[in-house]
């Protein structure tokens, strides 16, 4: 069977407020797409899902540059691999 793997860009923003410390993920490419976690291996184990839940049966959409993100001083990108044929 071939696998269906696809690699995106995300933006992890740090938090740390009344609700504690913990991290939101973002990306331009996939809009709407938003989840956390409270370490970055938790918000990054959860965005794969968020991702394979978002694109199930679109067209997906092309990969951005992140290099041309603007980011503030609490943001870092990472890249995101998922295997849609899970």
């Amino acid at each position: 069977m071939k696998q269906d793997i696809v690699t995106y860009p995300v933006i992890l923003t740090e938090y740390n407020d009344e609700l504690g410390h913990y991290y939101v993920v973002t990306s331009p490419n996939i809009k709407g797409l938003v989840t956390d976690g409270e370490t970055i291996t938790e918000a990054l184990f959860n965005v794969k899902d968020a991702i394979a839940t978002m694109l199930i049966g679109i067209k997906y959409p092309k990969v951005q540059d992140p290099r041309k993100w603007r980011l503030e001083k609490d943001q870092q990108t990472s890249w995101v691999t998922v295997n849609m044929t899970k």
